[in-house]
């Protein structure tokens, strides 16, 4: 296997290996919180408002997309600075990444609209 075959093959892996990651750890993190209310409430403990807050915070999906946004522009700024950081030595080399740059950018502003939008249908 060459490396024309290999260096893709691995690229596009290791994507399918981080969303299966991050989805794999969301589930085993909601079955905990299911086990933990049945637990609870098979005991016979009452479960306060306070509790059920706290609960439903750690799958909040407005919190997520703030998260997620601002985490896309942190990562789309870090290639734009290594793009102005690397065309000081190559001057062709800035247009290519901030190119790539504009992905996670333009990501992270479509999670903090998200992030805007769910927060006004909560008020509402």
């Amino acid at each position: 296997m060459g490396e024309d075959v290999l260096v893709p093959a691995i690229l596009f892996g290791s994507i399918v290996g981080i969303v299966w990651l991050v989805s794999y750890f969301n589930s085993r993190k909601r079955n905990t919180i299911h086990e933990t209310l049945r637990h609870a409430i098979d005991k016979g403990q009452v479960l306060s408002d306070d509790m059920m807050v706290r609960l439903s915070l750690a799958n909040d999906p407005v919190r997520a997309d703030l998260r997620r946004g601002v985490l896309f522009i942190a990562s789309g700024l870090a290639f734009a600075f290594l793009g102005w950081m690397v065309g000081m030595e190559e001057g062709e080399a800035i247009r290519p990444m901030l190119g790539v740059a504009a992905f996670p950018v333009f990501l992270g502003l479509a999670y903090l609209g998200l992030w805007v939008s769910g927060r006004n249908e909560q008020k509402a």
